[in-house]
């Protein structure tokens, strides 16, 4: 999920005009307001993810946020691929120095090739052991298998299903680009409220959910609330409708999906909340 800061002159907004009705405008959530709302769903761990549309890659209320709240929430940072060595030097500080656990690697950017400067920035991400958060297009998505080959060593998690069409179902032809991509053993597919939410209002998602289970491993699914981003419900009332659809999943499988992964994933060995 994301978080908006109160305070727009510390932490101001990289958009010259501001939408008055932008989910950041109408639907603000701070770090502290966060915690308590983990409190209320019993969610022990979150992790933040640097809100491209508000902040840009100025990590810094992300990085303060994470630091003021250790026991409960875990950062993942957003740097622009632009120049090679200014990359690798913006994934260094926001590791190394801000103390974030990982990056998400903007690559929609209107191109249908996945620009190739992010190369850099993967290896570097192989040095620092962090995974990648990947935002790629439907379009996109017949191009990663390769970039994820050319870097196996990088835990690779494909953002929001690579945002593909649900809408008639996992065997539809919307859906097929990200199908097609198949298992790989370093990429993960994170499902988020948006994607649970194209398959339709009138549509139970449990059998969508079921069949990404089934083609790229139950262990390798990761929920995102999209929260406040995603606010057709309180955060609470989101946690319990992942926690229903993921029901459907079997074994072990809601308990990876719903936390497990996320923490093998993005917290430390000796902080890591699985169990918990």
């Amino acid at each position: 999920m994301h978080v908006v800061a109160r305070d727009g002159s510390r932490y101001p907004s990289v958009r010259r005009t501001e939408d008055e009705d932008a989910w950041y405008r109408t639907h603000p959530v701070t770090a502290a307001e966060l915690s308590a709302l983990m409190e209320e769903a019993g969610v022990t761990w979150t992790i933040l993810v640097q809100p491209i549309q508000v902040y840009g890659s100025d990590n810094s209320y992300l990085a303060d946020s994470c630091a003021a709240h250790p026991d409960r929430l875990r950062g993942v940072a957003v740097v622009d691929i632009g120049e090679p060595d200014a990359s690798r030097a913006a994934l260094h500080r926001a590791v190394r120095e801000q103390g974030l656990a990982g990056v998400r690697l903007n690559l929609a950017t209107g191109s249908e090739s996945i620009d190739p400067r992010c190369h850099p920035l993967l290896e570097h991400a192989d040095e620092l052991g962090v995974p990648v958060l990947v935002r790629v297009t439907p379009e996109q998505l017949p191009q990663l298998p390769a970039l994820i080959k050319r870097f196996p060593g990088v835990a690779l998690v494909l953002d929001h299903c690579g945002f593909v069409d649900f809408r008639d179902g996992p065997d539809g032809s919307g859906a097929a680009p990200l199908f097609e991509v198949g298992a790989h053993d370093n990429l993960y597919v994170k499902v988020s409220t948006l994607n649970l939410h194209s398959v339709g209002a009138d549509v139970d998602p449990a059998p969508l959910l079921k069949e990404l289970a089934r083609c790229f491993g139950r262990d390798r699914l990761v929920w995102g609330s999209d929260y406040p981003h995603t606010h057709d419900r309180g955060y609470a009332e989101l946690v319990d409708y992942a926690r229903e659809v993921a029901r459907a999943l079997p074994g072990d499988g809601a308990a990876d999906y719903l936390g497990r992964t996320a923490a093998k994933l993005w917290c430390p060995p000796h902080e890591s909340p699985a169990g918990r």
